[in-house]
């Protein structure tokens, strides 16, 4: 999947944040269900904020809303009229974090955090936007490096990683490092973790 098309930053002009980021991830995966608090730690937004773009896209007709339980699952509606052309947007403009994610998967285990930040987590890139991620791993840098290679391929836009030890980063989130205030104060995309683990980082 590549989103090196003349599409980008359609979505962002199209939807707000919020919205681009839910239909993103359920019209990239739209034989799956998510429930509410599984969204909220997906996506980073507020449960308040996630919550209002759901209910007004169910009603749009846009994903579908269904009680199992005690939970409420919510899902890519494929009777939608639009179903298929807001797939091939959203995989157009928002697949920048599938294909990433898929990219650190084999390294998962062994990355605590994994967030986007940047033109890319605002909705604001361009065609020629870098790609730029945090992770918090005590893997090496150069085997980050290695195993975004291909991603960056199919991208093919620049990724730059910026990799701390958690120990390293524990004690500059301490000290208030400039970079990673600058960085955590603005709009993230996780990719591996949560803001759960990145608080219990901060402890």
């Amino acid at each position: 999947m590549s989103t090196n098309t003349g599409h980008d930053g359609l979505a962002a002009a199209l939807f707000s944040r919020n919205r681009r980021a839910i239909l993103g991830l359920l019209f990239g995966h739209a034989d799956e269900a998510f429930y509410l608090r599984q969204l909220v730690r997906t996506l980073g937004g507020g449960v308040g904020a996630i919550q209002r773009e759901l209910k007004q896209l169910a009603a749009a007709g846009i994903i579908r809303r269904e009680v199992r339980g005690k939970q409420v699952y919510f899902q890519a509606d494929p009777d939608c009229p639009i179903f298929h052309e807001l797939k091939s947007l959203m995989a157009k403009t928002v697949g920048v974090a599938d294909v990433l994610r898929a990219a650190l998967e084999p390294l998962a285990e062994q990355i605590r955090i994994a967030l986007l930040y940047g033109s890319v987590a605002r909705g604001e890139q361009t065609r020629t936007s870098d790609v730029d991620l945090l992770v918090v791993s005590d893997v090496s840098f150069a085997d980050i490096v290695a195993a975004l290679g291909p991603a960056q391929q199919e991208l093919q836009r620049e990724v730059n990683p910026t990799v701390y030890p958690a120990d390293e980063f524990r004690s500059k989130l301490a000290a208030g490092h400039h970079f990673l205030k600058r960085v955590l104060g603005q709009p993230n995309v996780f990719l591996i973790g949560d803001k759960n683990e990145l608080a219990g980082l901060a402890e």
